[in-house]
């Protein structure tokens, strides 16, 4: 990066986004022992605008918002100095740059995408279907299902091939089934937004509306043989791995062979079916369906990827359904904001997002945050160790396990030691389609070079600058970007019952995914085994069940319940998360003096700030789309259902009755 283009960067981090905590945000009328919740947001809800241009907005939308300044004004000083030529700088530099060419993007309209658009038009019969299938997915348009390359989850040294369901333009398989009012009159908006997109690629009117009820009944086709997204959470369902010279027995009538040769390919000998009843539905949909359904389906699954990269009336279209009607959003982010979206990815997963986290952890994240990053992870990860040398619930055996996973628990903190080597990736002076195009065949060639070899334990799949945080099971480990290593989640100069409260709840949040309902199915190494005896597992599962029936308990928008199977691994870890990340702070806090700040002790400021990380409003309509298909509950869910399991909460506020009563006192760690 350039002396400029790091000094405009980092004039823009100091946008005021705090961690220091101001009393005054406090809501005095709520009782917090009754809505702690609304007690410490209340008073920012009652307030609160979300901007037009967004589907909720809070203390990730903020930090989100703060992120991507410091990255659009780096990039918009690279588009005038130009980093060195092929370095990962200038290709994200030219990708932006080739996005904000809004003049070069409408004179070249679908020009880019014209080669994919013909090959969706020679599908004849089944064998060119998988040819154009594989075509179509060497560029990442996952048309029909998806491939991707992870690894083997039951041998997590060595990268395996994977199919998976897919090829649906809704967001989940239950959106072409739902008979209620709102899910049909979706429907509909999708049908006339399928037949708009045909309509400015070139049909006329009549024949738009007839392919647009071709791509409906074949993605519900697909849809029908679907797993449901609580299903596909089971990894021992959606682990079958069987030679490739198998699938002809399984999914019979589809060529497989072909497929894997035109996808590049040619030497794979096995692959995870995820979903083997999807596929053997899709293998007769292949024979049973016109080739000319394929061929119109096919064409809208080109059009649908494609579209945030054409000419504006293709963007707009694709706003107008996909943020507008199912996500809320008013009105659509400026151009820039757009093509770093589009170019990142909403986790950092676009082919060229490493390279504009890069530009990030430049301008905004300095050595000093990752050392006391480093330092808190360490002390929440001893405090779980505490835990479970003392959890009454849990036989030795068990335990030793535990923590024998625990300790090889692998931690990466703000940004690869490594960064991604992008001199393959012929991204350049080009229009902005084709940059998708060339970006996308760059991973792809990346990913297919993986398959069979060593796992790169080094390797980060989310890009820095990202706001979130995961943990990886086949390979143990937690990731934490520089991009959620930001106030008010964190800051190396607040005091430790603000960090631990919020970025401590979220470290303890990622470790104890290790132990969540799937999590707990994986060894040290991240391979999938079974180390648990089965009175502790019975144990363990009666406890998850009661935080099931707790969260699903809970009630949204419209009357709408959270999904608590769908969302009780992200629910346990926010139960657990908390708790570890309290003993972590007791811990920091022997010793020390234990003096109030701003009227609250230590204890009730570790609240107060796990409270307000979660603090958020929603659109109605991308509320429901989070009850409906997010693996997580609602923030004030988050909020509302952790601290009913810390007894520790009660005692800080002097509550009459240990809040546990609310869950039936349940305690997994």
């Amino acid at each position: 990066m350039t002396t400029r283009i790091l000094v405009a960067a980092l004039l823009l981090a100091a946008i005021p986004v705090h961690a220091a905590f101001d009393p005054r945000e406090i809501d005095k009328a709520v009782d917090p022992c009754s809505d702690f919740y609304a007690y410490v947001n209340g008073r920012w809800l009652a307030s609160a605008a979300i901007p037009e241009d967004r589907s909720s907005w809070g203390t990730f939308a903020m930090v989100q918002k703060h992120n991507e300044d410091v990255l659009l004004a780096a990039l918009a000083e690279g588009v005038k100095s130009r980093p060195p030529a092929g370095t990962a700088a200038r290709k994200a530099v030219d990708f932006f740059a080739s996005g904000m060419d809004v003049e070069a993007i409408e004179a070249a309209g679908l020009k880019p995408i014209e080669p994919q658009l013909e090959d969706t038009q020679i599908v004849t019969d089944v064998e060119s279907l998988a040819l154009v299938l594989a075509r179509l997915h060497a560029v990442r348009i996952h048309a029909g299902f998806d491939f991707a390359v992870r690894a083997d989850a039951r041998d997590s040294s060595r990268y395996l091939a994977q199919l998976v369901q897919g090829g649906l333009g809704l967001p989940d398989r239950d959106y072409y089934f739902r008979d209620d009012a709102r899910s049909k009159a979706q429907r509909e908006a999708y049908r006339a937004h399928v037949e708009r997109m045909f309509v400015l690629a070139g049909d006329n009117a009549g024949r738009a509306k007839e392919k647009a009820a071709v791509v409906m009944d074949l993605e519900a086709a697909l849809a029908r043989a679907s797993m449901t997204a609580v299903e596909k959470r089971d990894p021992e369902k959606t682990y079958n791995k069987v030679p490739v010279a198998k699938l002809d027995e399984l999914a019979p009538g589809f060529p497989w062979r072909t497929y894997f040769r035109a996808l590049g390919a040619r030497e794979m000998t096995e692959v995870n079916l995820a979903q083997p009843d999807f596929f053997r539905a899709f293998a007769r949909l292949a024979h049973e369906r016109e080739p000319g359904q394929w061929r119109t389906y096919l064409r809208w699954q080109v059009l649908h990827a494609a579209a945030p990269f054409l000419p504006r009336a293709f963007v707009d279209a694709d706003f107008d359904f996909f943020q507008r009607e199912l996500r809320g959003r008013a009105v659509a982010p400026a151009r820039d904001g757009h093509v770093l979206d589009v170019i990142s990815g909403r986790y950092g997963e676009e082919p060229l997002a490493q390279a504009v986290g890069q530009v990030f952890v430049a301008a905004a994240f300095p050595p000093e945050a990752k050392a006391r990053a480093k330092d808190l992870v360490v002390h929440v990860k001893s405090a779980l160790a505490q835990r479970l040398r003392t959890v009454e619930w849990m036989g030795d055996a068990t335990r030793a396990r535990a923590l024998e996973k625990l300790a090889a628990m692998n931690m990466k903190i703000g940004y690869p030691d490594r960064w991604r080597d992008y001199s393959q990736a012929s991204v350049g002076d080009y229009v902005f389609a084709d940059n998708w195009l060339r970006a996308s065949v760059f991973e792809h060639r990346r990913l297919v070079l993986k398959i069979g070899r060593p796992v790169d334990r080094s390797e980060w799949r989310m890009a820095p600058h990202i706001v979130n945080a995961y943990y990886a099971r086949e390979l143990n480990e937690i990731v934490f970007p520089a991009g959620i290593l930001q106030p008010p989640f964190f800051d190396a100069t607040a005091d430790d019952p603000l960090n631990y409260g919020a970025i401590g709840a979220v470290i303890g949040h990622e470790i104890t995914h290790g132990f969540d309902d799937n999590g707990r199915r994986f060894d040290a190494r991240g391979n999938m085994a079974d180390w648990w005896t089965p009175e502790d597992a019975r144990g363990y599962l009666d406890r998850a069940r009661r935080i099931e029936e707790q969260y699903g308990g809970y009630e949204g928008i419209e009357g709408l319940r959270v999904n608590g199977k769908l969302t009780l691994g992200e629910n346990i870890s926010d139960v657990g998360g908390l708790k570890i990340a309290y003993l972590a702070l007791q811990d920091a806090l022997a010793g020390k003096p234990r003096e109030a700040i701003d009227g609250l002790a230590p204890e009730q400021r570790f609240f107060v700030a796990f409270a307000r990380i979660w603090r958020a409003a929603y659109r109605p309509a991308y509320e429901r789309l989070l009850i409906q298909t997010n693996s997580h509950s609602p923030a004030r869910f988050r909020v509302r259902g952790a601290i009913a399991h810390m007894p520790e909460f009660g005692k800080a506020f002097s509550c009459e009755a240990p809040r546990t009563a609310q869950s039936g006192g349940t305690e997994i760690w």
